[in-house]
């Protein structure tokens, strides 16, 4: 799978000389890249980037003097904002290893020592948006099927969840006191409108939107 076109490198490192470098890097390798000075001016577009269609990466400089790489990596965390759509690399200094070891543990993507402007950045760089990339088409995937769940009537809704745990249609018409030739009707509305083929590609769809989304088909 290739990266598509929209694809965005963010840097948050006080350091002014740091980040004209890395710009320079990164776009030379054609890879954008927005640096940030501050986290009140990374915060202010922050929402925006994760908006957008763009493929993100967030290097992080674990010292600032404002708040510290891992202050605002905990604050991603606590205010949603999904660390595989936005995989974190911090920037980090000989003495901070440690700090940013644990960092990784607790789902930063990886951390480089400065000085970083080599090609092992760039290509951890480009494996980060990669990540970036597959999160938003599943995120897409599973906002189609939420659309296409929709569109099934209540009553559709309930033959589904029996049909996703294997009754038979006998069995379902006796559960919903119906006729199986309701059941079956209803059943073929329901492969249909979801588009898929069997059981237990349904059973297989639904454990994915439960597991990602929290959906519960039963609700």
């Amino acid at each position: 799978m290739e990266l598509n076109k929209g694809k965005q490198v963010l840097l948050l490192d006080d350091d002014n000389d740091l980040r004209e470098g890395l710009k320079w890097m990164f776009e030379t390798s054609d890879l954008p890249m927005q640096g940030y000075g501050r986290f009140e001016q990374f915060r202010a577009d922050l929402d925006a980037h994760f908006n957008s269609s763009n493929a993100l990466c967030l290097l992080l400089d674990l010292r600032m003097p404002d708040m510290s790489g891992l202050e605002v990596f905990q604050w991603l965390g606590r205010n949603g904002y999904n660390l595989d759509r936005m995989p974190v690399i911090f920037l980090t200094g000989h003495g901070d290893i440690s700090t940013a070891v644990e960092a990784v543990k607790n789902g930063a993507f990886d951390f480089y020592e400065k000085p970083t402007t080599d090609q092992r950045l760039i290509q951890r760089v480009q494996q980060a948006l990669q990540k970036s990339l597959e999160h938003m088409e599943v995120q897409g995937s599973m906002r189609e099927w939420v659309e296409r769940l929709s569109k099934l009537s209540p009553r559709e809704k309930e033959v589904m969840v029996l049909v996703a745990q294997g009754r038979l249609n006998k069995v379902i018409a006796s559960d919903l006191d119906i006729s199986m030739r309701t059941v079956e009707v209803h059943r073929a509305n329901v492969f249909d409108k979801l588009k898929v083929r069997s059981a237990a590609e349904l059973a297989t769809m639904l454990s994915r939107l439960s597991e990602r989304l929290g959906y519960d088909p039963a609700a």
